[in-house]
């Protein structure tokens, strides 16, 4: 029941820089973001310069400086300007509740000798304003470095930090593209604010914040708070709301460490439930959801969940995580509650759908889809495509494709690049010319502005978070000195009305596979409110396990735009009240009991001090599928029994023990603070690449996989398709299967020859 633009509704894949942003913290840095410029926002006079903060005082409330590469802000590489007037930003926000009271510019750049120094220079503009502008002095064209002070009156909530370089190497006509035009901005050039607090507001009507800034992109850090004695139900609740703050935070991820019985210094959500209490606050009979004033911080808001009951307690979560949109004022009660409809498979909003052709329109917006320049950028898509879309020995899924471009007739070699998660799918003419041959039709043209073709996306490439990627490449003519100067206004779009069409495979997946688990939460995903997922709790999980748990349910909320208000957190005890259900299963020690109980299954477990280790037997022939390396399914051959003081956190995957075609993921340690690790992982997703097969140690640095456990299948497939793929993972079976084919015929053959030739001839007389 969430609103959700068409625009949102697919994802993106969080980067690298994100990653920084979340150890750092402090600025928005969307890479592709577009600053408009805004009205001056003042320093307000009651702000304190970072100087004036008493050393008594609470953290929260004093400055803060950050200081971010502009590698960290999303540029991934040093910024290039070429021609005589390059130019390149880089985009960047505020979190609402801070406000700049400091700010510098660390710049480091080097630029071409063959620059004329009383012809050309460096800008530097902050929202359009110039800032500074740097001669270029022949003899000191490497190594320069600038220290710039920013007037804290220029930034606004949205910013564009842009370089612009006017170069010129002689008096005469010139080539605007000549190759001795260039000043590279060193990515290590630094930003540096100093960012003062401001008061929060107590009003439901600007959830998420402010306990999640939406132009924040750092990872999210929110605590929530229990009672000591909280029950299963509570945590159940608590993950719902967690599942909607994880939507919240998108790409950049979220982390939600637990604090039982004590409040947090600065913002928090609270979970009480009949007569339980923490800091003065009080549960309250009804379902209720508020956001009031933190008792030992003036400044800080705690959101505050309640209920007389589990089931009041469940309504006021749900409430929240489905409709705050539409909560308003300090406090709202939920007197009664009409369920959701029941989700479908593969419905989740961020996915795309599977039933139906997909306009490119819904993907991403239509500023989005635009580029121009003489260097434009590559227009990207994001999508999300279920990991069991079975498109194996097919020609991919089918991309109608319709672009438009400039139309220079002199353009001879223009061309558009189509990728997928970079790799190359085709290259398309930007011209119309009868000389030129292709290997397959010109591309159709109803509409003479728009060109039309047909692609098809790589089966290989399809699953998971994927992203499509338009590179448009202009002709730049030279035909003499001081002639033919290209136009500025060279345009690409991609039409909103392009599709990909996923709707013609079946779903077919060969589990356990915990890369899928990791990229986009399958099999559990599958529902998008996990009402067929259990999650097994220790009967008395400490703060690390609840942290992981909640850090997880918010992983899964953004991983399909849905809250999981379906799921059930469950004891061990009671996982057999749940057969039908797939389970997640999370402890440490030996909080956990399913780790003894279904110990045979494991991959790794840990049993009277012992670590019982499954050791992998690989068939002896190739596989002859495309399939990569880490699908390969081995056989267990054994186990290892090993003895020591090491610790471990890893995740496993296996078949349920309880049904057949029910999956299991474990999330375990040996330590519980080392449950932070698998925390942490969620919100890397360099480090959640490295994450396959059914089992994967985790470091603070790298993930170890392995497959050494039975596999099992889920889903069907056509009965060519089913021969085809037992075939080709059974080569031995398929070269026994031709031999008999052909011996079964040459033994026919040879029995027909024979009786032919052993009938007596007949006599034909001649007339």
């Amino acid at each position: 029941m969430t609103s959700k633009s068409p625009y949102s509704r697919y994802g993106g894949r969080l980067t690298a820089i994100s990653l920084v942003l979340a150890a750092l913290g402090g600025l928005v840095a969307p890479p592709a973001a577009v600053a408009k410029t805004a009205p001056l926002k003042a320093v307000p006079d009651d702000v304190p310069a970072p100087e004036s903060a008493a050393a008594g005082t609470d953290a929260s409330l004093r400055p803060r400086v950050v200081s971010l590469t502009l590698k960290q802000l999303g540029t991934w590489s040093s910024l290039k300007l070429r021609g005589v007037d390059g130019s390149q930003a880089v985009a960047f926000s505020l979190r609402a509740d801070e406000v700049v009271v400091g700010a510098k510019l660390r710049l480091s750049y080097d630029y071409s000798p063959a620059l004329l120094p009383e012809l050309s220079h460096l800008r530097v503009l902050l929202n359009e304003r110039v800032v500074a502008v740097e001669g270029l002095p022949q003899g000191k064209n490497v190594g320069n470095t600038r220290e710039i002070v920013l007037d804290p009156r220029l930034f606004n909530d949205l910013n564009e930090l842009r370089f612009n370089l006017v170069g010129h190497y002689t008096r005469q006509c010139e080539d605007p593209f000549h190759s001795s035009l260039w000043l590279t901005v060193s990515d290590l050039s630094r930003v540096e604010l100093t960012l003062a607090p401001l008061p929060g507001r107590s009003n439901l009507q600007a959830l998420p914040a402010p306990f999640l800034d939406p132009r924040d992109s750092s990872a999210l850090q929110l605590p929530f708070v229990f009672a000591n004695a909280a029950s299963h139900a509570t945590f159940q609740a608590a993950g719902i709301v967690a599942s909607y703050f994880g939507i919240q935070a998108g790409a950049r991820g979220a982390q939600f460490p637990v604090s039982l019985a004590t409040l947090p210094p600065g913002n928090a959500i609270v979970f009480l439930k009949g007569n339980e209490t923490i800091g003065g606050l009080r549960a309250t009979a009804d379902a209720t959801v508020s956001v009031v004033t933190h008792p030992g911080n003036p400044d800080a808001r705690l959101l505050l969940v309640s209920g007389g009951d589990d089931t009041a307690l469940l309504r006021a979560s749900r409430a929240l995580a489905l409709i705050a949109p539409t909560l308003v004022g300090q406090s709202v009660t939920v007197t009664k509650e009409v369920p959701a409809p029941k989700r479908r498979p593969y419905d989740a909003p961020a996915w795309v759908p599977v039933d139906r052709p997909v306009r490119l329109g819904e993907l991403a917006r239509a500023n989005e889809l635009r580029t121009q320049g003489y260097y434009p950028g590559v227009i990207r898509v994001n999508l999300r495509v279920p990991p069991d879309v079975f498109a194996w020995r097919t020609s991919g899924a089918p991309l109608q494709l319709k672009y438009r471009t400039s139309r220079l007739p002199e353009q001879k070699n223009a061309s558009l690049a189509v990728s997928v998660n970079a790799s190359f799918i085709d290259n398309l003419t930007l011209y119309d010319s009868p000389a030129v041959s292709a290997p397959r039709p010109a591309p159709e043209r109803a509409n003479p502005s728009v060109f039309q073709t047909a692609l098809y996306v790589p089966p290989y490439e399809i699953g998971g978070r994927d992203q499509l990627q338009f590179g448009y490449a202009f002709d730049v003519l030279k035909e003499g000195e001081c002639k033919h100067i290209p136009p500025d206004n060279l345009q690409g779009a991609v039409d909103a009305d392009s599709t990909i069409d996923f709707s013609a495979f079946p779903k077919y997946a060969v589990l356990p596979n915990l890369g899928y688990f990791a990229d986009i939460g399958y099999p559990f995903t599958r529902l998008a409110d996990l009402s067929e997922t259990a999650v097994v709790l220790p009967q008395q999980p400490n703060t690390d396990e609840l942290a992981l748990y909640l850090t997880l349910m918010g992983r899964m909320g953004e991983a399909t735009g849905y809250p999981s208000i379906g799921h059930a957190v469950v004891a061990a005890g009671d996982v057999e009240k749940w057969p039908d259900h797939d389970y997640i299963v999370i402890g440490s020690g030996s909080s956990q009991a399913l780790m003894t109980r279904w110990a045979e299954r494991l991959p790794l477990t840990q049993v009277n001090g012992e670590r019982r280790v499954q050791t992998p037997q690989k068939s002896w022939w190739p596989s002859y599928r495309w399939a990569k390396a880490e699908e390969i399914r081995p056989v267990a051959g054994g186990s290892l029994a090993l003895v020591g003081n090491g610790n471990l956190a890893v995740m496993m995957g296996l078949e349920s023990p309880l049904q057949g075609e029910r999956s299991a993921v474990f999330l375990y340690a040996d330590r519980a603070q080392d449950l932070r690790k698998l925390a942490d992982l969620m919100t890397d997703t360099v480090r959640l690449a490295q994450v396959q097969g059914d089992l994967a140690i985790v470091d603070d640095k790298q993930v170890t996989h392995a497959r050494v456990g039975a596999t099992y299948t889920l889903g069907s497939l056509p009965w060519q398709s089913k021969i085809r793929w037992f075939l080709s993972d059974h080569p031995l079976v398929s070269v026994f299967s031709i031999l008999t084919a052909v011996g079964l015929l040459a033994l026919v053959l040879y029995r027909t020859l024979g009786r032919r030739t052993t009938q007596p001839s007949k006599k034909v007389l001649l007339p």
